[in-house]
């Protein structure tokens, strides 16, 4: 038995039909991998810890110590007043001793420096500071 000859329309209809068939497969595919994509990566929980670094963060020496010496000093004596009607007189000065002025040492602390923490961040979105 031989199967009875088809027209070329009916042939025509047939492709069509079997083209709409395939599309619709397709696209339906498509848009079911895109929704669990979708949904994967709404779900997903990060695998990398990433640390953030604070860049206000900086280290600073101790202020600066100022050392000074103590200030000069002079003695003078004055003579008790004699007793029986005298006047008193001014005995002569003690001698006066001068020391050289005092050295002041300044010390000033460095500048403290700040580095910035380098950071990129991943196509899955999770940003990575070092």
């Amino acid at each position: 038995m031989t199967p009875a000859p088809r027209t070329p329309q009916q042939r025509d209809r047939r492709f069509a039909r079997v083209r709409r068939v395939s599309r619709g497969v397709l696209v339906g595919s498509g848009l079911s991998s895109a929704a669990l994509v979708g949904l994967f990566a709404a779900n997903a929980k990060p695998s990398i810890v990433s640390h953030v670094v604070d860049p206000t963060t900086t280290t600073t020496s101790p202020a600066p110590t100022t050392t000074a010496s103590p200030a000069p000093t002079s003695t003078s004596t004055t003579a008790p007043p004699a007793s029986g009607g005298t006047t008193p007189t001014t005995a002569p000065s003690a001698p006066t001793t001068t020391r050289p002025a005092p050295t002041t040492t300044t010390t000033t602390a460095p500048t403290p420096t700040t580095t910035q923490p380098t950071c990129y961040t991943s196509p899955s979105g999770i940003q990575e500071c070092s």
